[in-house]
């Protein structure tokens, strides 16, 4: 999931994905800046690529985005980075563990 900004909502009503207008027969209000929408990789990587990908929440990002953007260049754009390299290097001490028991 994102916090979007006006320039990433600029860039994608821009490519044909207007997400700042408001529909309301299908109960969507439109997203202003800071609004918080879980977006889908592809759509991240191409804002990313224009310079416009908005900041992302690590923990709330699928781990199959790794297969559309490296971890190095999400981990830029993470709000909640310092809690996910904490988690990281919580689970990787596990992993540690577990592989010594076998």
């Amino acid at each position: 999931c994102v916090q979007v900004t006006d320039e990433f909502l600029e860039f994608s009503a821009s490519v044909g994905n207007d997400l700042s207008t408001p529909f309301p027969e299908y109960m969507f209000p439109g997203l202003k800046n800071g609004d918080l929408w879980c977006l889908c990789a592809q759509r991240w990587v191409q804002a990313y690529q224009a310079g416009k990908a908005p900041k992302l929440y690590l923990k709330a990002t699928h781990e199959k985005t790794l297969t559309y953007a490296p971890y190095d260049i999400l981990r830029q754009f993470a709000i909640d980075g310092d809690e996910t390299d904490k988690d990281l290097d919580d689970l990787n001490k596990q992993r540690e563990r577990l592989g010594k028991l076998l």
